[in-house]
C-alpha cells in the first residue's frame, strides 16, 4: 500500500514540476512580443530623436529621447519578468537569450541618454560636450547591435526552442 502511495505521490509531483516548467516557458511566450513591441518603439523614437538631431530640433530630439527611454523602461521590465520565468525553468537558453535581451536594452537606455544629453549640450551651445554625447551614443549603439546579433545567433543554434516565440 506504501509503495502504490509512493508511486502515486511521485507521479502527481512530477506532473506538477512539468506543468510548472511547461507553464513558466508559456509566460515567456506571451511577454516575448510585448518586449520586441516595446523595443520597436523606442528604436524608433529613438531614430526620430536622431533625425530630428541632425535637423538641429533639439527640443524635439528630447522630447523623442525621453519617449526611447520610456518604451526601452517598459521592455527592460517585461524582459526582467520574463527572465524569471526562465529561472524557474531552468531553461539555459532562454536565460541566455533574455540575459542579451536585456544588455541590449541596457545599451540602448545609455544611448538614448547619450543622444538626450547631446541635444541639451547643443542648446546650451557647448557644441564640443555634444559632439562627444553622440560618439558615446553610437557606440552603445553599435554595443546593442552586437547582443542583438548574439541573440539572433542563439536563436539559429536552437531553433526547436524558439518557434512559439515572436
Amino acid at each position: 500500500m506504501k509503495a502504490k502511495f509512493s508511486v502515486l505521490l511521485f507521479l502527481i509531483l512530477i506532473t506538477f514540476i512539468c506543468g510548472c516548467i511547461e507553464s513558466d516557458i508559456n509566460n515567456i511566450e506571451q511577454l516575448t512580443p510585448q518586449i520586441n513591441d516595446h523595443m520597436m518603439k523606442g528604436d524608433d523614437y529613438y531614430n526620430q530623436a536622431a533625425q530630428e538631431l541632425n535637423n538641429f530640433r533639439t527640443e524635439s530630439a528630447i522630447e523623442n529621447s525621453n519617449r526611447a527611454t520610456n518604451e526601452f523602461n517598459l521592455a527592460r521590465s517585461t524582459a526582467s519578468e520574463a527572465l524569471v520565468y526562465a529561472q524557474n525553468s531552468q531553461n539555459d537558453v532562454f536565460i541566455t537569450y533574455l540575459d542579451l535581451t536585456i544588455l541590449e536594452i541596457d545599451a540602448k537606455l545609455n544611448a538614448t541618454s547619450e543622444l538626450r544629453s547631446a541635444a541639451q549640450f547643443f542648446q546650451a551651445k557647448r557644441i564640443g560636450a555634444g559632439n562627444q554625447n553622440l560618439v558615446l551614443a553610437n557606440q552603445l549603439m553599435q554595443e546593442a547591435l552586437t547582443y542583438k546579433e548574439q541573440k539572433e545567433a542563439l536563436v539559429n543554434q536552437n531553433p526547436d526552442k524558439f518557434k512559439g516565440l515572436s
